[in-house]
């Protein structure tokens, strides 16, 4: 009964401390844990932990701290952001991106991790503009590498769409890279989803600024895919005036021979 009564005592003391130590709780030492979580890769508990520090600082007092939960936070929630994406949990994954980009809208990662969860779900459109505003955060922070990256995964997920035949997800995020920046192989793409879809007409301007852009290139790919879209399009003059004009290579002599039918 005497040890009962001692165990008692104790665990009501250590209930007390305990109770002690989280109403004394500060700002920069839930931050330091929180630092720990992450470099110890448990990035659901330091996402946590950050948002926690931000919490209960005082903005005057903690500002030094404030400052560091907010950008670590924002690591934090990209990775755990990622490990949310890896489960198919998606809202909650963007949900996160969001958090971190709220907490330092600098940093590009947070941006890149929206544009890979849309593209991971095949959200077409969504994933490019995403890929764009990615870009965009990584070169205004010096990372043209990064930027660069980004953009090419927007116009390498075009392509992939015209060759799953996807032409309508195609279509829309062409018009979505196009409003920002110019490509020739978005614009190639484009011109040739259209044709697939019915709409020659419509091709044919991008069609053009593919070959402005792209020239002889690629063996002619851009003079050859110009002329298709002139043939489909119905202007047979134009049609084989271009594929006359594609050099020496790969598409050569198919459009030579195109050339030959058409005059």
């Amino acid at each position: 009964m005497k040890t009962l009564q001692m165990l008692l005592v104790f665990l009501f003391s250590a209930g007390i401390l305990a109770a002690q130590d989280a109403a004394t709780e500060t700002a920069a030492g839930v931050y330091n844990d929180g630092l720990a979580a992450l470099k110890a890769k448990d990035y659901g508990k330091a996402y946590d932990l950050m948002l926690k520090s931000i919490e209960i600082a005082d903005p005057a007092a903690d500002a030094q701290v404030l400052k560091l939960a907010k950008g670590n936070g924002a690591l934090a929630a990209y990775y755990a952001g990622n490990e949310d994406a890896k489960e198919g949990k998606f809202e909650d994954a963007m949900m996160k991106y969001d958090k971190g980009i709220e907490l330092s809208g600098n940093n590009y990662v947070n941006y890149y991790g929206k544009a890979k969860a849309m593209d991971d779900q095949g959200l077409v459109a969504d994933a490019v503009g995403a890929y764009i505003k990615a870009a965009e955060v990584a070169t205004a922070g010096k990372k043209a590498d990064r930027a660069e990256k980004y953009l090419s995964r927007a116009e390498n997920m075009i392509a992939v769409s015209y060759g799953d035949k996807k032409y309508d997800d195609a279509v829309a995020a062409a018009e979505v890279y196009l409003a920002n920046h110019e490509s020739k192989d978005v614009s190639y793409y484009l011109a040739k989803s259209l044709v697939e879809k019915g709409m020659a007409g419509d091709a044919v301007a991008h069609a053009e600024k593919a070959k402005e852009l792209g020239g002889s290139e690629d063996e002619g790919k851009y003079i050859l895919g110009l002329a298709e879209v002139y043939e489909a399009a119905g202007n047979k003059v134009a049609a084989a005036d271009a594929y006359s004009k594609v050099p020496k290579g790969k598409y050569y002599d198919h459009a030579q021979y195109k050339a030959g039918q058409l005059k």
